[in-house]
């Protein structure tokens, strides 16, 4: 892979070269040197016009590529190639997917279950405090928060996942030495030494306007779903929203008020069919499985019973040490079903129950 990674690079370095035709390039399965083919080869191989193929034969250089690699690799940077053991499972699936990523941080958090936060640049003071709650609590479920590091919103959500010592993501519209905007240069630290920065482009590259709606792919794509906390009628984030629905990821949002134009774009998605958010037990909700599972690793606090409230306490009494039916604990409480099912989701997550097939639970045993 390490060969062919090279090979992938060493075409993108090649002025006009786009991603279809690295992609064909990455997808003959075995690196090729292109330097010693003919003009006519490489127009068969890779399905382009003869002119760009001149330009192929003439400028590749696997040297050159594997140099940029090691310099690269000095600063902590490092490139995967689409296909590659640490390239995301999830963002290999949506069309169009980047064949070259250039990611500095922690590249464990590309395999971990993983949620989006966008929001206008502009937030009303509701929405900077909801952005950081949110990456905050969706740290603490176990969730890796992804974002763009634009000013707002995003910015808040990175910030929010920090604070909980979690895992976070910031996907770039420019090369990862470049911090933009210039106000989240110590944002930007921080999210190298806990999370992790990540772009399509390659170092040195600076910010175009284009670039970040072409991003915006990818922080849909890198994770389970999106969740809207503060956009206006025409914000980029429902731009976001509308790619997450054709990578089929679910999208959230979080109302507002109905007098303030910062929320307009929430409600519409909301309108389409958003699942409305007022907590981040909302979002946990739609992934019970998911949410137990990323609890595995957390500290032995979040196992013991003195972390439970005392109706979690109450609910978990009620449950035996052999299974019984959700109906039997409904029938047992007075929470309403909405309220049972998040009292029950939290035990789950701090291992006090488990779920079985046919909505049993039953009691983990110390």
């Amino acid at each position: 892979m390490e060969n062919l990674t090279e090979m992938m690079l060493a075409l993108s370095m090649i002025k006009g070269v786009g991603r279809a035709v690295v992609r064909r390039a990455r997808q003959l399965a075995e690196p090729v040197n292109f330097a010693s083919y003919t003009t006519k080869d490489i127009c068969d191989l890779l399905g382009v016009r003869e002119a760009v193929a001149e330009q192929i034969r003439l400028q590749f250089d696997l040297s050159a590529a594997r140099r940029k690699r090691e310099v690269w690799s000095e600063k902590g940077i490092t490139v995967l190639a689409y296909g590659s053991e640490s390239y995301s499972e999830w963002l290999q699936e949506i069309p169009d997917a980047p064949e070259l990523l250039y990611v500095d941080g922690n590249i464990e958090l590309l395999k971990q279950p993983a949620f989006s936060l966008v929001g206008t640049r502009t937030p009303t003071q509701y929405g900077r405090q909801l952005a950081r709650q949110f990456g905050r609590e969706l740290a603490e479920k176990g969730l890796v928060v992804v974002s763009g590091m634009a000013r707002g919103i995003d910015g808040e959500a990175h910030t929010g996942a920090l604070e909980a010592k979690g895992g976070t993501i910031a996907v770039l519209g420019c090369g990862i030495d470049w911090v933009y905007p210039t106000e989240n240069r110590q944002l930007a630290i921080m999210i190298r030494q806990q999370g992790l920065l990540l772009s399509e482009y390659p170092p040195g590259t600076r910010p175009q306007r284009g670039f970040f709606p072409e991003r915006n792919r990818i922080i849909s794509g890198l994770a389970h779903g999106i969740l809207v906390v503060e956009a206006a009628a025409r914000s980029g984030s429902l731009i976001t929203a509308d790619l997450a629905i054709e990578q089929g990821r679910d999208v959230f949002a979080v109302p507002g008020s109905i007098h303030s134009p910062k929320s307009a774009g929430c409600h519409w998605l909301i309108q389409q069919g958003a699942k409305l958010v007022q907590h981040v037990h909302d979002i946990v909700f739609e992934y019970p499985e998911l949410a137990w599972d990323t609890q595995v690793g957390n500290t032995e606090a979040a196992d013991t019973s003195e972390s439970l409230s005392s109706e979690e306490a109450a609910l978990l009494r009620l449950i035996p040490w052999e299974s019984v039916s959700y109906e039997q604990i409904l029938c047992r409480t007075e929470f309403s079903p909405s309220y049972l099912h998040f009292l029950l989701l939290s035990l789950q997550m701090k291992k006090q129950v488990i779920q079985l097939p046919g909505q049993a639970y039953i009691r983990v045993k110390p």
